[in-house]
């Protein structure tokens, strides 16, 4: 097997990997809040787009989520969580590796996950709103804003440990 069928092979491996553990992440543990809950699913999300790029990142965010979501017993934002996390990875893996020698600089590796993880309150807000109303969705603006944000600084130093020992398919 060649060199590029190794790395296809294990992208494919790496990538059902990240969306077990965002799977499960989400699913552990679980702070209950006004119509779900704050997990720690993001992490995971964060981490697969920086690691592994924006194909592993929207997949992971995406099937991950959702599938957490309908274990859970919140089958009505399984579509919605299918979209807003699955471009919450995408959006932190275009904004981290958007330069031509996919090398990340520490501003970058701070402001991806920031800024996905503020397109993900403004993805539940909308999708709350059109669902629920503006009742719910006003309430879950600041737990959303909490998970993002802790998990966006929660995947910092997970990333750089994975980079030190030279794991990533990106490299």
């Amino acid at each position: 097997m060649g060199n590029q069928s190794n790395k296809k092979l294990l992208s494919i491996i790496y990538t059902a990997l990240a969306i077990a553990l965002v799977t499960l992440s989400t699913m552990v543990i679980r702070i209950p809040t006004i119509k779900g809950y704050i997990n720690f699913g993001d992490i995971m999300i964060f981490v697969t787009a920086i690691l592994l790029g924006k194909k592993a990142g929207f997949l992971a965010g995406a099937f991950g989520s959702a599938l957490a979501d309908i274990l859970a017993g919140y089958i009505i934002y399984a579509p919605g969580t299918f979209i807003i996390k699955g471009l919450e990875g995408l959006i932190c893996a275009l904004i981290l590796w958007r330069s031509s020698d996919n090398k990340a600089n520490s501003f970058t590796l701070t402001i991806a996950p920031i800024i996905a993880g503020l397109w993900m309150v403004l993805g539940y807000f909308i999708y709350d709103y059109v669902l629920f109303g503006i009742g719910t969705a006003l309430p879950d603006i600041l737990p959303n804003i909490l998970q993002g944000g802790v998990s966006a600084i929660a995947a910092i130093p997970i990333v750089l440990t994975m980079r030190r020992m030279n794991f990533s398919l990106n490299n």
